[in-house]
């Protein structure tokens, strides 16, 4: 899941979770609460302020860019799931950075 400088375009497949509970957990507990993290919290207004991130066991975490955020609330409303919500995210350089383009849920 780490991004490169040289590519234009990248797929980033991991397990949902708000940048306040990234930031309230040590690292290496990252994977597992990722998989735990609830969709009631990753709705909650807060939580929905701080941003997301995508947590996959052994290839680690990838902030999500601000603009990420809509799509990502419209994707875990929208989800069956009650919690450990895996999503694809696909994203493109533009400006320098990686901006999202889209976002999907995917099985586990």
């Amino acid at each position: 899941m780490t991004a490169r400088e040289e590519t234009d375009s990248e797929t980033l497949e991991g397990y949902v979770i708000d940048n306040g509970c990234v930031r309230k957990n040590a690292r290496e507990d990252l994977p597992e609460r990722a998989r735990t993290h609830s969709k009631e919290c990753a709705l909650m207004g807060h939580c929905i302020e701080s941003g997301y991130s995508l947590v996959n066991e052994g290839e680690g975490m990838a902030m999500l860019d601000a603009g990420a955020t809509r799509e990502v609330v419209h994707v875990v409303e929208d989800s069956d799931r009650e919690e450990g919500i895996r999503l694809r995210v696909e994203r493109e350089r533009e400006d320098g950075e990686m901006r999202t383009v889209s976002v999907e849920e995917v099985e586990r």
